[in-house]
């Protein structure tokens, strides 16, 4: 028993005592990381470019290795954090979502240039137009939104790079015209 208390005293001791200054503790950092991209950025800006121009980039290994490691991340997120504008929200219990729907393509044929999208935020369904990156950029947008829609404003969101490539009104059924032989 005695050893046992005397081992789990003397273990922190021995993890301590290996690095360089007994106050820290061996944490891993973005050293010892290996990234491996597809695409090396830092190294197409530093070649020669057609329109004889050059780029100089002055940082350190770390620094190009933490700009590695986040472009690394941004790839496997497949998601940023940008803004929409909500143009209306309902309690899902009672709700008909086929009234919500008839919304958000109405709202799609009246501006034709912006998506919209309808989800479910436990527990509500919200509509929300639009994919923006900044609330600064939804500003235009949201003035031409509230002259049909005054009640809107804009939101954080997280955005998927699926929805993305959706064209506005491709959900909408069309009608197909019988073609005359």
């Amino acid at each position: 028993m005695h050893k046992l208390v005397l081992l789990l005293f003397l273990l922190p001791l021995r993890v301590f005592s290996q690095t360089n200054d007994s106050l820290t503790v061996n944490i891993p950092t973005i050293d010892s990381v290996i990234v491996v991209p597809e695409y090396d950025l830092l190294q197409e800006l530093s070649q020669f470019q057609e329109n004889g121009g050059t780029v100089e980039l002055h940082a350190s290994e770390k620094i190009q290795d933490m700009l590695k490691w986040h472009i690394r991340q941004n790839k496997q997120s497949r998601s940023f954090t940008g803004y929409r504008i909500q143009l209306y929200s309902v309690n899902s219990y009672g709700c008909d979502i086929n009234k919500l729907k008839e919304f958000r393509d109405k709202f799609e044929q009246d501006f034709l240039d912006i998506p919209a999208y309808l989800k479910y935020f436990d527990p509500d369904f919200k509509i929300r137009a639009g994919n923006f990156h900044s609330r600064l950029e939804s500003i235009p947008a949201l003035y031409r939104i509230r002259k049909l829609h005054p009640s809107s404003y804009p939101v954080k969101t997280e955005i998927t790079l699926e929805d993305l490539k959706r064209i506005p009104m491709q959900d909408i059924p069309k009608e197909e015209i019988p073609t005359i032989e």
